[in-house]
């Protein structure tokens, strides 16, 4: 048996500005997803946390099987690491850690099974994890969109800035912060599809200002920063209709303002998750405190200083 384990992630700022060209910064979050794989007589694909029913196939699908997508995923990395190489086997792809009662919580979880699918893949054909085949795969299991800025917290690990292709640690330290859930799920291709007919339009001054605060707060992570960096990203919101800002982030939003705090919704999709960020780790407590009050849920998350992992 074959584990490949992967951390999920959240982009702290730099969504959208990315795909322009800006700096985005990523974290790796010590939730995790885990790929199975085992030597079997035919290829059997299977998944525990989201809905997929298991499927197997006696040879190599020559056709991407996009009505199963545990198969789906795992066959794009196949396709780039080699059938043969790795050979026919069972793949068991577990997401149980990025669900709440159900929901998923929108912490990457495609990216990091691409990344240890990728991972346990290269360890049966011979070879180490590959970042740019695992980005690649999950790009075309995107159908060409995205950054790959998830990937990359995936598979290294920590704190990354991103920009164009390159990802390097975060060199200043940043402001103590905290992951909020809204309770609510987010469509991300939804909001990438609208985002793409706005950059049809060429109206881009929302983008570019986005972008400019998004390198002023890599240079000084200060809560002024991120809030100027909301700000903008208010506007590109309203500017490309993205509906980023539901009234859970807004709710979530108001309630940060009265203990002085600053925050954000974080990555493409509207729903989901959003960052608080504080001076102190002792005012975030407190508005920890209010805001499980208010009914909102505060997820118990870390960097995860490591990336992917195999072993057998």
């Amino acid at each position: 048996m074959i584990f490949g384990r992967a951390p999920g992630k959240a982009v702290l700022w730099g969504e959208y500005a990315v795909l322009a060209g800006a700096p985005a910064v990523v974290v790796a979050l010590n939730q995790h997803v885990v790929c199975e794989v085992a030597k079997a007589p035919v290829y059997r694909f299977a998944a525990r946390g989201f809905k997929a029913p298991a499927v197997q196939f006696k040879r190599p699908p020559v056709h991407p099987p996009t009505s199963r997508p545990a198969a789906l995923l795992a066959w794009h990395v196949l396709e780039l690491v080699g059938w043969k190489r790795v050979g026919p086997a069972s793949f068991l792809l577990n997401t149980g850690a990025f669900y709440h009662q159900g929901t998923k919580l929108g912490l990457g979880s495609s990216a990091a099974l691409c990344v240890a699918v990728e991972g346990a893949s290269a360890h049966l054909a011979g070879e180490v994890p590959n970042f740019h085949r695992a980005r690649e795969a999950h790009r075309r299991f995107q159908g060409g969109q995205g950054s790959g800025i998830d990937v990359a917290a995936a598979f290294f690990g920590g704190a990354l800035r991103c920009q164009d292709e390159r990802v390097a640690p975060l060199q200043p330290d940043l402001p103590p912060w905290r992951i909020l859930w809204t309770g609510e799920g987010a469509s991300t291709p939804q909001r990438l599809g609208r985002f793409t007919a706005y950059l049809k339009r060429g109206d881009l001054g929302a983008l570019e200002r986005l972008g400019v605060c998004s390198e002023r707060l890599c240079q000084a992570p200060v809560a002024d920063a991120v809030r100027e960096y909301a700000s903008a990203l208010k506007h590109l919101d309203e500017a490309a209709d993205l509906g980023i800002f539901t009234p859970a982030h807004r709710r979530a939003e108001r309630l940060a303002s009265r203990y002085n705090l600053a925050y954000k919704p974080c990555g493409a999709g509207g729903g989901d998750i959003g960052a608080v960020f504080a001076g102190t780790p002792e005012r975030l407590d407190e508005f920890a405190a209010a805001a499980v009050a208010a009914g909102l849920i505060v997820l118990n998350l870390e960097i995860s200083r490591h990336g992917v992992e195999v072993r057998a």
